[in-house]
């Protein structure tokens, strides 16, 4: 063969070997953004927190199940105080008085606030709600737990609902750390 019916074969390597090192390159910078969905569930927990917060709401903490967000004034106190008598007392539902990272299963720590509605810290201005006693005194109760969110290091997530209590709107927000 002589020289003269040759291809051009030095073009055409440098056009295969662009081709391929681009594809690699594409695939190198994309492939990983693949499976970050799956990373974020290690450090964000949205699911979590806003099942915490529905199950409040909506079941444990509500004063009847066709009235979900208007919450029972002695189930809430018997929740906030971890008090087993008063939930007793007022019928509530059976694990009011655990914490709600337990109530609900999470392996991680939260925190349940209820404030005022233009709240704009409410894990350090929680709601206080005065109760009567059963021997005819009035207590406060403050309406966070735990009082401390404690070391939140990492991602927080918030999830948050519109409650009545006592015929008063409050805003009920659960941290998930």
């Amino acid at each position: 063969m002589s020289a003269d019916h040759r291809a051009q074969t030095p073009i055409d390597f440098a056009v295969g070997a662009s081709v391929f090192l681009l594809t690699l390159a594409f695939v190198v910078a994309f492939v990983p953004t693949l499976f970050d969905p799956f990373a974020a569930a290690d450090t964000a927990a949205p699911l979590a927190s806003d099942r915490v917060a529905a199950g409040l709401a909506d079941d444990v903490l509500a004063a009847s199940p066709a009235e979900p967000g208007v919450l029972s004034p002695a189930c809430t106190v018997a929740f906030f105080e971890a008090n087993d008598t008063l939930a007793g007392d007022a019928d509530c539902a059976a694990d009011v008085t655990t914490s709600a990272d337990a109530q609900f299963g999470l392996d991680r720590d939260a925190q349940v606030v209820i404030h005022q509605l233009n709240e704009s810290a409410p894990s350090d201005n929680p709601a206080t709600v005065t109760i009567p006693t059963r021997y005819g005194t009035f207590e406060d109760v403050v309406l966070s737990r735990p009082e401390s969110p404690g070391d939140a290091a990492g991602d927080v997530t918030v999830s948050q609902r519109l409650v009545s209590l006592h015929g008063e709107q409050y805003r009920l927000t659960v941290r998930v750390w």
